[in-house]
């Protein structure tokens, strides 16, 4: 692995729970992202959110930008 390219590595663990709805209504995935490299991370209440923070996370990391929201293109606070 060449200097640069350990740079451009980046690690995530995502972990992903089932949330309990109440009576009549159905559960939803909730998952913590967290971006090892920047020690951020994040709970969103759904999968594509996850893989969307995960991919722009990914794009920053390449364009060598802070990475936004996905859904809002906001600076993380």
């Amino acid at each position: 692995m060449s200097s640069q390219s350990r740079w451009l590595d980046q690690v995530f663990i995502l972990r992903f729970w089932r949330e309990d709805a109440g009576v009549g209504e159905q559960g939803h995935w909730r998952v913590l992202v967290r971006n090892i490299n920047s020690q951020r991370g994040e709970v969103v209440d759904d999968v594509q959110r996850a893989f969307a923070v995960v991919a722009s996370s990914l794009n920053a990391a390449v364009a060598g930008e802070t990475p936004t929201d996905p859904l809002t293109d906001e600076q993380p606070k």
